[in-house]
């Protein structure tokens, strides 16, 4: 279980975050309405420095994710900044953390509309290093579940109340004995994971399903997709994946904020590759930590200081 750290943002105010509360009949509670992002704060124990990664693009996420539903985010960047930096500094973090801001509906008319009188920003922060343990790698499955199209639910938002497609697909790996579930789209092609997106990698070539598959605009995805090239120098290729290539893969992996690089041993029990950590996303794993942590030069433009 995950540290809760003790102050939390609510209510436009820093307070404790036990002492957080919404109301049992507000919107985002009754109807799954609002957006969110997730963010990573890696400390970086040499400079005794807590960085914030890619924090505007987070911004822009909740921004863009208010403007597709029709909420509102009152909120500029460098007062949302300002937030995020009080309130870690508030609960003195000296660690790694995963931040999760949401905007939600706090109204409590009985109806299920976006365009409502108080939405609200909460952020919370817990510590976390590691969302997926990944030492033996992921067995993963193919979901009989599908992601949903872009005009049932924007794919583009992190909407809250969309995320129950990923929980019946994420419930139904665990329980059949899986780690994590890969999503189809409705023309069956690869998709994303519950909450992650997916890179495979075959002959020193990378491939990720491109945007119009029904996939997140992940920041992480956009990061590895820099890195690759700038960094390594290998050709990634944006194209629809069929399911049959998962299994044909050299190496394969999730990308998110929470996930990190997150390599997956085997598909639909196929074993990927060796069944071994292939050595690209060993070599992308360690170019992101140092990127990320503010080791590696060329980067600290995705960085914002703590302290």
């Amino acid at each position: 279980m995950s540290k809760v750290f003790q102050y939390s943002y609510i209510n436009n105010k820093i307070g404790k975050t036990a002492e957080a509360k919404v109301s049992v009949m507000c919107k985002a509670l009754q109807y799954g309405l609002g957006c969110f992002t997730g963010i990573r704060g890696n400390w970086n124990k040499q400079n005794k420095n807590l960085y914030l990664f890619r924090l505007d693009d987070h911004y822009k996420r909740v921004k863009e994710s208010a403007k597709i539903l029709g909420m509102k985010l009152n909120y500029s960047y460098p007062r949302f900044q300002k937030i995020l930096i009080d309130l870690a500094k508030k609960n003195n973090i000296k660690e790694d953390i995963y931040i999760r801001p949401t905007l939600y509906s706090a109204s409590t008319a009985l109806t299920p509309r976006f365009d409502n009188q108080k939405d609200d920003l909460a952020v919370y922060m817990i510590s976390l290093k590691e969302y997926f343990n990944t030492e033996n790698g992921l067995n993963v499955c193919v979901s009989s579940w599908r992601r949903f199209d872009d005009d049932q639910f924007s794919v583009k938002a992190k909407i809250t109340g969309a995320y129950a497609n990923s929980a019946l697909a994420k419930t139904e790996a665990v329980q059949n004995g899986y780690d994590e579930a890969v999503f189809l789209n409705r023309d069956g092609k690869v998709c994303e994971a519950s909450g992650a997106n997916i890179f495979g990698i075959k002959d020193n070539i990378v491939y990720t399903p491109p945007l119009g598959a029904n996939i997140l605009n992940g920041i992480t995805r956009k990061t590895l997709i820099e890195l690759f090239e700038n960094e390594l120098g290998l050709e990634v290729h944006e194209e629809l994946i069929d399911r049959s290539m998962l299994y044909t893969f050299d190496e394969l992996f999730f990308s998110g904020t929470a996930a990190k690089v997150a390599w997956i041993r085997s598909v639909d029990k196929r074993k990927i590759g060796t069944g071994k950590i292939g050595k690209n996303t060993i070599k992308i794993k360690n170019i992101f930590e140092r990127a990320s942590t503010g080791s590696l030069d060329g980067y600290n433009k995705w960085l914002t200081p703590v302290y």
